[in-house]
């Protein structure tokens, strides 16, 4: 996977890179990106998270001309780069840029050859292209490589077919490689879309109390005027959960397992020692990943997102 297909905010696992995860986990396949990418990547979060950071010093900084500002904890770009570090490199395989590799993407820069652009610059895209060459050549298996930059790695700008010179490169090896310009079409390619019907019975006990478990923690949580500087011990012991409105927007069929993503309201009851300072329940809309059994129930259910959090009093 190319960078430009990596998030530049907010969190790395979203809608298509959390469905490709989870369709390769069916197949048995490496989801990854190279050293080049990884850095790029860090080095864009830092880039952009330096700028906000920035922004930020500023507004409060006006604002404490007019008022009084209590001190409260901002994180420094460091630990902010450090952890999206740790997510890429827990969430990919990182594949290793070869010396010989390194040498020969400056050569294509300086030679303006494909990936390289006419205008001398591209050693970063031919370290990516030649990283992911090798690996292809030296693996047994079908390589998907995912980058919409077409206008280096495409027939030409805006067209999803390889480029014929790096087409050329792949040797009798050419068949079993493919290009993709989104996440989406790897998807696609991998696996088949299926229709799964899935109600609030679909939902097992244990997998009720997941989502119960991973809602009051998740990192999302504080986005809400409700629940800041909240923790999943304010909440409370919940022993149930209320689904409805259940949308399936999207489901796979991969190796026999079928996986999607599907949003729904729902409706958790607190006990009553939290009452007074939650109320009497907590609503609100979370869309994440399922996986099905055979027998069409929920066997694992991750959440991903959630809207409209709030309390209620009765």
């Amino acid at each position: 996977m190319d960078t430009n297909l990596l998030p530049r905010q907010g969190n790395l696992r979203n809608v298509s890179i959390s469905t490709l995860l989870r369709v390769a986990g069916t197949l048995s396949s490496t989801v990854a990106i190279t050293s080049t990418v990884l850095s790029e990547s860090i080095n864009a979060r830092r880039h952009d998270a330096q700028e906000a950071l920035d922004r930020h010093a500023k507004a409060v900084s006006d604002l404490s001309k007019y008022c009084q500002i209590d001190s409260y904890y901002v994180p420094s770009v460091e630990s902010i780069v450090r952890e999206w570090k740790d997510d890429l490199e827990e969430t990919f395989v990182v594949l290793p840029l070869d010396g010989e590799d390194a040498k020969e993407a400056l050569l294509r820069e300086a030679m303006r050859r494909k990936p390289a652009k006419a205008d001398g610059t591209g050693a970063r895209d031919s370290a990516i292209w030649l990283c992911i060459k090798r690996r292809h050549l030296k693996g047994a298996h079908a390589t998907h490589f995912a980058s919409n930059n077409t206008g280096d790695f495409g027939a030409k700008k805006g067209d999803p077919s390889l480029h014929p010179d790096l087409l050329w490169e792949l040797g009798d090896r050419a068949e079993d490689f493919h290009y993709h310009t989104s996440i989406n079409s790897v998807i696609e390619k991998l696996c088949a879309r299926t229709q799964v019907s899935i109600t609030s019975a679909s939902f097992p006990e244990d997998a009720l109390l997941s989502i119960v478990e991973q809602v009051v923690a998740h990192q999302d949580l504080t986005d809400f005027p409700d629940f800041v500087d909240r923790s999943p011990e304010d909440f409370g012991p919940i022993e149930s959960l209320e689904l409805a409105e259940i949308r399936v927007r999207s489901a796979y069929s991969a190796g026999g397992v079928t996986v999607g993503f599907l949003t729904a309201s729902f409706l958790m009851p607190l006990a009553v020692d939290v009452h007074e300072t939650l109320g009497t329940s907590v609503s609100g809309r979370l869309g994440g990943w399922f996986e099905l059994a055979d027998d069409a129930a929920i066997v694992r259910f991750d959440v991903t997102l959630l809207k409209e959090l709030a309390r209620n009093r009765h």
